[in-house]
């Protein structure tokens, strides 16, 4: 037996003060005589103290009570054969990615946990850390070592991707607070290079008490193909509709080179699927290379596609025999494959009000084709948005905000959820009112002429801006604006700034529906856009925003937070998501990866799964696909090149000062001793004793008062 604090037995002199109070009988104070009265005290106060205690059970259990509490607060604790001492604590980093899966390393080093979780004893504590897109912990130090040992062994690989970063930070924290007088990180990984260039300049967070082991070399990289950044779109050739799409396929060669290694040319195929149906295939032979390049090619393939159905696309590398001879050898097998899907092509319905010829003349059915249905309208004769085909936008000039009839299919549109497409292009009172009136305010001392002027800011990741990063859309640094009308807008986000600092493109969101509000009209004296190529590409990207028809968007990785936006008007309490078999276009959503997901402000925000493909999202109950979510590894995952003896680790761990490093070790240990004897429950029972015997006292000193004073 051992006591955990031994000064707190110093409290038991505190055991005279029962005994001092027995053996004093203070005086009483401020007494004041009469001298018809002091005689009739039937209980004078000795003179003399009693030298010898009159109550002998009620000194006994005052000192009991006493010593108890002392005792208890000291905390005894019994050292033996059962007592743990814990000697390490261990947290292993399980890479979850996908670049782990090359040679099965990740089941390998899955197995290997699982099996030493359930043969580890209590003297070593043991947590693990996944690493994917986030670090998720796995097992905790305490956890019981079977469900422990069962949970990292039906750990499925993932394709996911993520940093060292997040999980050393959270093994760090985890051994902050462990039991352990040795302290370790265990990495299982591939040690991706790239992986660990992802924040390698953080600042520093690793204790220098604490011992991290790294995987050892693989002594080759490994040679790879794969397939990155699906694309596709609709085509018309000859009047049949069609499609076109196009995939990067990526070649990494070995080094060094294996002497097995054969320098013949090989031979593969790129298969282009569409509903699991075979639509294309391109025979590729890879000529033998002798360094470590990586050179990579897009492979573009074309066929019929039905324009009424989703297109569920699919390419495939397909090898010689499944595998590639010598050091050509297709070292992962989990980035052979994207995914790619388009919605049904259905005509979009516009209602043009407009005087611009230019916008007449790009929205005409020679130059739209099929894309888009346009009702020119005038102001007195409009679309009935009561009937069976209301238009999904509605584009219309200031000017013909003069109409009562054109005010209220605007206020119409917006409140059932469809699109204004608005281009002011006068001032007048009754405009400015009505602009007003939907947030949009125009100071009346507008300009009336301005200098040629640019865009100076875009907001180029908007969905109308986003196909002009690339140089193939054509340059919108060489539009020209000569006279705009300078706008505030309310509650609505700027889209486009001029060279002078005005906003040129809002977008405002009124009621359901999505208003994109243009300082300018498409005319030649107001900007040179209209004869611009960019012009009837931009303006087919702004209607279709404004429709807000399903998608289906190729770009996120596996495990990727998504923020899914609703098409305007949807009316729904929350979403499905399930994955899609490609050859039935069905979900089942009773399948364990199908997820329902609240809807917030037409925005419902997930996790994208951590498995690539096809993934159908429903509005509503039934069997309708409303959109295709398309899940793809990141191309960074395939790239094979590590590093063994990376400099993160240096720089993440702070300053060894031995001398901080000392003291914080003795305090480890009297932590250490301190949580080892608080596990045993001796000082609880002597503070509850405490407490019985405090009880016991008071009911006998009451009860033995009333029997002296009855």
């Amino acid at each position: 037996m051992s006591i955990l604090y031994p000064l707190m037995a110093l409290g038991a002199l505190a055991v005279g003060v029962p005994i001092w109070l027995h053996l004093r009988r203070r005086d009483e104070s401020n007494l004041v005589e009469f001298s018809t009265l002091r005689f009739l005290d039937d209980q004078p106060i000795a003179k003399a103290r009693p030298m010898w205690p009159q109550n002998w059970p009620l000194l006994l259990l005052r000192m009991l009570a006493l010593l108890l509490l002392v005792a208890a607060f000291a905390w005894p604790y019994v050292e033996d054969k059962n007592t743990v001492i814990v000697d390490e604590s261990r947290v292993y980093i399980l890479d979850n990615t996908l670049s782990h899966q090359v040679d099965d390393s990740f089941r390998t080093a899955r197995d290997a946990i699982a099996t030493e979780l359930a043969a580890n004893d209590q003297r070593t504590q043991i947590a693990v850390i996944e690493l994917a897109t986030t670090a998720k912990t796995l097992v905790r130090f305490g956890d019981d070592p079977v469900v422990a040992a069962d949970t990292v062994g039906q750990l499925a690989p993932s394709a996911e991707r993520g940093n060292f970063l997040d999980a050393f930070r959270s093994a760090t924290e985890m051994l902050g607070t462990s039991l352990g007088t040795e302290r370790h990180i265990i990495l299982l990984s591939d040690s991706q290079a790239n992986q660990w260039a992802m924040r390698e300049n953080a600042p520093p967070f690793l204790q220098p008490n604490i011992e991290v082991s790294l995987p050892t070399s693989r002594g080759t990289t490994p040679a790879n193909l794969s397939l990155s950044d699906p694309m596709a779109r609709r085509t018309e050739r000859e009047g049949r509709p069609g499609l076109e799409a196009a995939v990067t396929l990526t070649r990494q060669v070995e080094f060094p080179q294996s002497a097995k290694s054969q320098p013949t040319p090989q031979k593969i195929s790129v298969v282009f699927l569409d509903r699991g149906r075979e639509v294309f295939r391109k025979d590729i032979t890879l000529e033998p290379k002798a360094n470590t390049s990586i050179a990579s090619g897009t492979v573009v393939a074309e066929w019929e596609a039905n324009a009424d159905q989703w297109v569920l696309g699919e390419v495939i590398v397909e090898t010689d025999g499944d595998a590639l001879a010598g050091d050509d050898r297709n070292a992962l097998a989990g980035d052979d494959r994207v995914v790619f899907s388009l919605p049904p092509q259905r005509a979009g319905r516009v209602e043009l009000i407009t005087e611009s010829l230019f916008l007449r003349r790009a929205l005409a059915p020679q130059v739209m084709k099929s894309r888009w249905e346009v009702q020119n309208s005038d102001s007195s004769v409009l679309v009935d948005r009561q009937g069976e085909a209301p238009p999904d936008v509605l584009c219309v000039d200031g000017q013909a905000l003069m109409s009562a009839k054109v005010r209220d299919a605007v206020r119409d549109d917006l409140s059932r959820g469809g699109g204004v497409m608005l281009m002011v292009d006068q001032a007048t009172p009754l405009i400015t009112g009505f602009l007003r009136e939907l947030g949009i305010e125009m100071p009346p001392d507008q300009p009336t002429s301005i200098s040629p002027a640019t865009f100076r800011y875009v907001f180029a990741e908007h969905p109308v801006f986003a196909p002009f990063q690339f140089a193939e859309m054509g340059n919108l640094e060489e539009i020209e604006f000569n006279s705009y009308r300078r706008l505030k807008v309310r509650e609505a986000s700027p889209l486009a700034f001029s060279a002078s600092g005005d906003p040129l493109l809002f977008e405002s969101m009124l009621g359901p529906g999505r208003m994109l509000v243009f300082a300018f009209a498409f005319e030649r004296q107001d900007t040179n856009w209209p004869i611009h190529p960019t012009f009837i590409p931009f303006l087919d990207k702004c209607l279709e925003y404004l429709r807000g028809q399903s998608t289906s968007v190729a770009g996120y990785e596996p495990g990727e937070s998504v923020a899914w936006e609703l098409p305007p008007g949807t009316i729904a309490e929350q979403i499905t998501v399930s994955r899609l078999d490609p050859t039935t276009g069905k979900t089942d959503s009773s399948e364990t990866d199908s997820v329902r997901i609240p809807v917030v402000n037409l925005t419902a925000n997930f996790l994208a799964s951590a498995q690539p493909g096809h993934y159908g999202i429903q509005y509503s109950e039934g069997d309708r696909i409303d959109a295709i979510l398309d899940v793809n590894p990141s191309p960074l995952e395939s790239d094979l090149r590590y590093d063994f003896a990376p400099t993160a680790v240096a720089s993440w761990t702070q300053p060894d000062d031995r001398r901080s490093l000392d003291s914080e070790s003795a305090t480890d240990a009297i932590q250490l001793a301190e949580s080892e004897a608080l596990r045993q429950p001796y000082g609880w029972y002597l503070i509850l004793a405490a407490i019985a015997a405090f009880v016991t006292e008071s009911v006998y000193g009451i009860v033995a008062s009333r029997r002296t004073n009855p």
